[in-house]
């Protein structure tokens, strides 16, 4: 009899202890998921949780918990496919693949997704290796206008490629040399009055900087001054440099900078258009052509705000945020004060902020 009570007792403290034991490796299991969550890795939180058994006493706690994640990280997944929709449409193909890759590794078993992905990367691949040789054959043979234009197309397909940074320094140091050369010749020219010679040598530097404020400057000045010369019966290649009202950089830059607003204007992009006017102001506060020209833009898309404002929220509800910025930012540019586009778009960049937590340590090919 005595032993049988033994023996009931210790089968007892047995179970107590084993329970006991399952009690605390399950509170250390959650309390290390808890730790994770804190640390910002939920998909390390969500393993642990989907882990427990169902005999466990916390299973309903991890079950609870994973759906909560699990609707996050899908909120997530629409985010970062929208992202990388929006940077595709825009032929930014290394940052499209890095959002479609984030959303990859919340939805690892997306099959289309990475057929996708996969696509893409070869795509990106191909696309930069004709570039870049194309690159190096105008860069050899100086053509600078052409050695810019790939180089830009080929910071649009891969903003990361840490290969571009020595091209980049090249490039514009070979830029910064002609540039400078072509715009000291025609400002030579300009101070001794020989207005074709400056016009000549400011038309070059446009041939590898087509948006050049200063040679757009000195080019308007020497336009006012032809139709000034013609107007009182003297030579229109040769003017008296006594007679040139001489201008700041400043001033000069400004007008460049309006000239710039102007055809932004004509070819049909306004808000460039109104991007160049405030550069053109800040240059120069007494521009008044730039700011005749601002208030005309910002008159004829008045009744844009709003609309630019609903689109966006629309897009922000589809999870579009990048998009949203875009909206919202065009409508700061015609109503800078404008209290509910500037909350919007506070708001959207946050949330961009967040997305971008995961884009600082991008996934290995």
């Amino acid at each position: 009899m005595m032993r049988r009570l033994v023996g009931v007792r210790l089968g007892a403290v047995v179970r107590t202890t084993a329970l006991m034991a399952m009690l605390c490796a399950c509170a250390s299991n959650m309390e290390r998921a808890d730790r994770l969550v804190r640390d910002g890795d939920r998909l390390g939180a969500l393993e642990i949780w989907r882990a427990t058994p169902s005999t466990n006493p916390a299973y309903a706690d991890a079950r609870r918990r994973i759906s909560v994640v699990e609707a996050e990280f899908e909120q997530q997944v629409t985010r970062y496919k929208q992202r990388a929709r929006y940077f595709e449409e825009r032929g930014q193909l290394a940052e499209s693949i890095l959002d479609y890759r984030l959303a990859l590794k919340l939805q690892p078993d997306d099959a289309s997704t990475l057929e996708h992905v996969q696509r893409m990367a070869r795509t990106l691949s191909e696309r930069k290796a004709a570039l870049r040789e194309t690159y190096h054959e105008a860069f050899g043979s100086r053509d600078l206008a052409t050695a810019r234009d790939l180089q830009a197309e080929l910071r649009r397909l891969d903003a990361f490629d840490p290969s571009l940074e020595t091209q980049d320094r090249q490039l514009q140091e070979a830029l910064r040399v002609e540039l400078t050369r072509r715009l000291d010749t025609g400002r030579r020219h300009f101070m001794s009055g020989q207005a074709v010679a400056a016009q000549r040598a400011f038309s070059e530097v446009l041939e590898i900087d087509p948006e050049n404020e200063s040679a757009l400057g000195y080019l308007s000045y020497i336009a006012t001054l032809r139709r000034e010369s013609e107007r009182t019966g003297g030579k229109v290649a040769i003017f008296d440099p006594s007679l040139v009202i001489f201008a700041t950089d400043a001033e000069i830059r400004a007008e460049g900078f309006y000239q710039n607003a102007v055809a932004a204007e004509r070819a049909g992009d306004p808000f460039a258009g109104i991007r160049h006017d405030e550069r053109a102001l800040r240059a120069n506060p007494a521009h008044e052509g730039a700011a005749h020209h601002l208030d005309l833009l910002r008159l004829r898309l008045w009744d844009d705000v709003e609309v630019l404002i609903d689109d966006g929220r629309r897009a922000f509800r589809e999870e579009d945020l990048q998009l949203a910025l875009d909206l919202w930012r065009r409508a700061l540019l015609i109503d800078p004060e404008n209290e509910r586009a500037e909350a919007y778009v506070d708001r959207a960049e946050r949330q961009l902020e967040n997305l971008e937590r995961l884009r600082s340590e991008p996934e290995d090919d």
